[in-house]
């Protein structure tokens, strides 16, 4: 009589104090939007009285930093949905391989 491995996922296995890739990439972008929610407000107070082309160039990289910060959260949320579908595709590998080993008789 021969044995089978039967392995089941859980996927609340994770080691609590290591961070996940999603909190990694949440903190990223956090840091990414305040720098550039600061360096918006400095280039706002110093082109405070400046001429017309200063505040155009000004208007102009808000709207850049706008379209960068909506940018980086569009990559963000596809590098979660890839990983997370690439970590069900090796999970699903893992538990075919795994079933498919044959332990012999103890």
């Amino acid at each position: 009589m021969q044995e089978t491995i039967n392995v089941q996922s859980n996927s609340n296995e994770r080691r609590p104090s290591t961070p996940s890739v999603r909190e990694n990439v949440t903190e990223e972008l956090a840091r990414l939007r305040d720098e550039l929610s600061r360096t918006a407000h400095e280039l706002r107070m110093k082109s405070k009285g400046a001429s017309a082309e200063v505040q155009d160039t000004r208007r102009m990289l808000e709207r850049e930093a706008k379209r960068f910060s909506a940018e980086v959260e569009e990559a963000v949320e596809r590098t979660q949905e890839d990983l997370i579908q690439a970590g069900k595709d090796l999970r699903a590998r893992f538990e075919k391989l795994a079933n498919e080993i044959v332990l012999p008789p103890s």
